[in-house]
């Protein structure tokens, strides 16, 4: 599609006038140099408004700031003026009366694109008049502009165009004033957003208002072009049904294009921060993929179950399947169908906002996959290419997972994942089908106006093992209070903390949930017979600063353990803000990546430079990070802490021999920005284990 500046957008106006048919010639002087001109039979109903139209088609542009080859304008009772574009860029004079549309007789396709001044009211002799030169606003109230594309009949003839209509408010075709909102982290300036709107038909096989066509039965659209004025953009008058739009954001040099439909009551918002700008279909026009998540403060939710698939929650279609929803076929309904069985909506959901909306907290859960795999967890990228390619959003994932799980098992995981395109998550899978389940923990974002996060030294805050404690039974349950302990204040709203189950004699799981509130439907640890487990949980604070452990346990009489590791908390006084990003690995003791090749051993630990590393920035306190134990020869855990001091007594991740095991740790850093990861393999001397690190985030003060 043919772009134009924005400038010559907002002088130029749109489709004209009477047109008979005909062929002349015209000096050298004119528009368009020497050679024949034909003139496209065409009449516009103008609804007493006056504007212009600009022509495009293969020749040189002779209105050099805005790209197009030609231009006339219209009076109110559509006659037609042709217009002198040596004059400027302030207003372009009008030369003589034309009869029609002109195009050399060397092209094959015209465009037309149109565009009504603000008046509607205007007196005095032709251009003589100020009103006739009043620029085009996209705000017009009145009327909005049309595109048309013309193409020469087999025979080398021009259709007969007819009669063209402007969209007009609560016209035929149901117009309206189109007015949507704009969200960013910074301030949105007049002018910072531009956009240019096309009206287009939907898909064969989907369903959307039919565009007008003229009278001699040639389809167009609404059409408008121009910037935003503080947080609104604005498409004139538009008529229902869908769209490409052009969106260009000048802070950042981002632009995009993207499908939506536009209805009345429904103008989608531009969220400038989001993949894709807020809208599922996009590619990229210019900049380097989606904009950068800007750091956002939490929100806290009570946990809330927004994906299971076992009962079509969330992602209809059953288990998901291997892969992350692309598909090689030509097949519509097939792509449709793949691409639903591993996305997320997000937003709008649960307490989640429409926009605005930086990154989720969800504890996701694996249930019953049929083999051996892991899942990556990301947003739904934005495009590139074609635009109308169903599958342009797909490529390369990052090398980085999750969760791991075995035939059979059920395993959760806690995991922070920018919300991407359209406000959706991918999900990729590898090695098999599984069946997944997501409780909603909260959401970051934007700007200052929630809870900012604060380290506290690792500390254990509870352990029912303790002489002063008593094992957990199901369906019993406790609280822990979280304020006024290990440098937590009573301010706090929401505390991050890793919860271990020890030693259960069954199957089961374990909920956390704020303290004085009904237990919900989720979990946050997930239980198998006589395995140690942790799993972090950021959990909003209950009754009195505390939280609330509670067990299901599948046995009769069974019983489990339960630890509780604080590493900090959410408070709305002050902290620091949380910035997401897409997985990227940073520690892999296999190959060497993070400077550190080779196994643990017994006992061993290892610093590792966390700030200024890859994508996080060197004033990062703290990483959001999926902590990973691979090929372990002995029974163990694992803690992660500021490099510097003594392991404290906290665990992050446990394991059987064998096992592979994830789990998502929030990593305090030390002044230079580095870790230190202790391996203990108590029951072995001579066990080893590698360690993988995948950063999703990090912390730093605003």
């Amino acid at each position: 599609m043919r772009r134009f500046s924005l400038l010559a957008l907002a002088l130029m106006t749109a489709a004209a006038g009477t047109i008979a048919a005909g062929t002349t010639s015209v000096s050298a002087t004119d528009a368009i140099s020497v050679q024949e001109i034909e003139y496209l039979s065409a009449s516009v109903d103008t609804k007493g408004s006056i504007g212009g139209v600009g022509i495009g088609y293969d020749a040189p542009a002779v209105d050099t700031y805005g790209g197009y080859s030609d231009s006339v304008t219209w009076r109110s009772d559509g006659s037609l003026m042709k217009v002198d574009h040596e004059v400027g860029p302030t207003y372009l004079k009008p030369k003589y009366d034309v009869d029609g549309l002109p195009v050399p007789s060397t092209a094959t396709t015209v465009r037309l694109e149109a565009y009504p001044r603000n008046t509607t009211d205007c007196t005095g002799e032709d251009w003589q008049a100020a009103c006739y030169w009043e620029n085009y606003s996209v705000e017009n109230l009145h009327h909005g502009g049309f595109h048309m594309d013309v193409v020469r009949t087999d025979d080398g003839s021009w259709p007969q165009i007819g009669t063209i209509t402007l969209p007009t408010v609560d016209d035929a075709y149901g117009g309206f004033v189109a007015t949507g909102k704009i969200v960013a982290a910074t301030p949105v300036t007049d002018g910072r957003v531009h956009v240019d709107a096309f009206q287009i038909d939907c898909w064969i096989t989907e369903v959307c208002p039919a565009r007008p066509r003229s009278t001699g039965d040639l389809p167009y659209g609404a059409f408008s072009s121009g910037p935003s004025r503080s947080d609104e953009w604005f498409m004139s008058v538009a008529w229902p049904g869908r769209y490409t739009l052009y969106i260009s954001d000048d802070e950042s040099g981002q632009k995009i294009q993207a499908i939506t439909d536009i209805e009345r009551g429904s103008v989608p918002t531009i969220d400038l921060n989001a993949p894709c700008f807020g809208f599922k279909e996009c590619v990229t026009v210019t900049g380097d993929g989606s904009p950068p998540a800007p750091g956002g403060t939490f929100q806290p939710l009570s946990p809330t179950r927004i994906l299971d698939t076992r009962s079509g929650l969330g992602i209809p279609n059953g288990p998901v399947r291997p892969g992350d929803g692309s598909i090689d076929t030509s097949n519509d309904d097939f792509r449709a169908e793949e691409e639903l069985n591993h996305e997320l909506v997000i937003t709008g959901r649960a307490g989640v906002p429409d926009h605005g909306v930086a990154a989720v907290l969800l504890n996701i859960t694996a249930v019953d996959p049929t083999s051996d795999g892991f899942v990556t967890v990301g947003p739904r990228p934005q495009g590139e290419g074609d635009v109308f390619n169903d599958q342009n959003s797909f490529g390369k994932w990052p090398n980085a997972s999750n969760l791991n799980f075995s035939e059979g098992q059920t395993v959760p995981n806690l995991v922070l994942v920018r919300v991407g395109a359209g406000g959706r998550i991918r999900f990729h899978v590898h090695g098999a089908s599984t069946h997944l389940i997501a409780d909603l923990a909260g959401y970051f974002t934007y700007g200052n106006e929630g809870a900012g996060f604060s380290s506290v030294e690792p500390t254990r805050l509870f352990d029912s093992r303790q002489p002063s404690e008593s094992s957990f039974v199901s369906n019993v349950r406790t609280d822990v209070q979280i304020t006024g302990r290990a440098g937590i204040p009573t301010d706090a709203t929401s505390v991050v903390v890793n919860v271990t189950a020890v030693n259960p004699t069954s199957a089961g799981f374990v909920t956390v949930f704020p303290a004085g509130s009904t237990v919900p439907n989720a979990s946050n640890l997930n239980l198998q017979l006589g395995e140690n487990r942790p799993n972090l949980a950021v959990v909003r604070l209950g009754q009195g600063g505390s939280i609330s452990l509670q067990p299901y346990l599948y046995g009769p009489d069974a019983t489990v353990d339960l630890i509780v590791d604080v590493f900090g908390y959410f408070s709305d006084d002050g902290g620091a803000l949380t910035s997401t990003t897409e997985p990227f690995r940073i520690v892999d003791t296999r190959s060497g990546v993070g400077g550190s090749e080779g196994p643990f051993g017994v006992g061993e630990s290892r610093s590792f430079a966390a700030a200024g590393n890859g994508r996080i920035p060197s004033s990062a306190t703290a990483v959001w990070a999926n902590v990973t134990v691979v090929e372990p020869t002995g029974d163990g855990f694992l803690t992660v802490y500021p490099s510097g001091g003594n392991a404290p007594n906290v665990s992050n991740v446990n394991w059987r021999s064998g096992d592979i095991n994830p789990n998502m740790a929030l990593i305090p850093l030390n002044s230079e920005g580095e870790f230190s990861i202790a391996v203990e393999m108590p029951w072995d001397e001579q066990a080893s284990a590698h360690v993988i690190v995948d950063v999703l985030g990090w912390v730093s003060t605003p």
